[in-house]
């Protein structure tokens, strides 16, 4: 029993996907990740190569809401180029579902409060201190965090 256990959990890190035969329809496939706790956000560099970051997000309006920091590399990356994609995953960043194509843009200082009270409205408490930080530094007049809208694309 403890060698088909080994056996099982080597494939399932293997292969983190189902079978082609048994992933779900485009619908379910976007409610995955509208509804998931850690996002793969993928932005692409200049010369195309994608860089893939665990991220948290939160649903407003079929539209995802992310935070980073302003001088992180996907800020700069989204400057370039609003080409983006999104997957389920686990905190570390290995994919749990399909990859769909997006859109994202970076947002505005004054959307920034909806986007906060979308993500402490699905995280909670482990959202708070976050948010306490960027309030500290809006009263203090440092640059503030950065807020990412992600579309999906049909």
């Amino acid at each position: 029993m403890h060698t088909s256990f080994a056996v099982s959990l080597r494939q399932s890190m293997a292969d983190p996907l189902p079978p082609p035969a048994q992933r779900h329809t485009p619908a379910d496939v976007r409610a995955a990740v509208l509804v998931a706790r850690y996002i793969a956000l993928t932005t692409f560099r200049r010369d195309g190569r994608p860089v893939t970051t665990p991220v948290w997000a939160a649903e407003r309006e079929g539209r995802l809401y992310i935070f980073s920091n302003p001088e992180a590399g996907k800020i700069k990356r989204l400057r370039n180029s609003s080409r983006a994609a999104v997957a389920p995953c686990t905190w570390n960043g290995t994919r749990t579902g399909e990859e769909l194509p997006a859109t994202a843009r970076i947002l505005a200082s004054a959307e920034l409060p909806a986007m906060w009270a979308s993500l402490v409205k699905k995280y909670g408490l482990a959202a708070v201190p976050f948010r306490l930080l960027y309030l500290v530094r809006r009263f203090l007049r440092l640059p503030l965090s950065a807020g990412i809208e992600v579309s999906l694309t049909p």
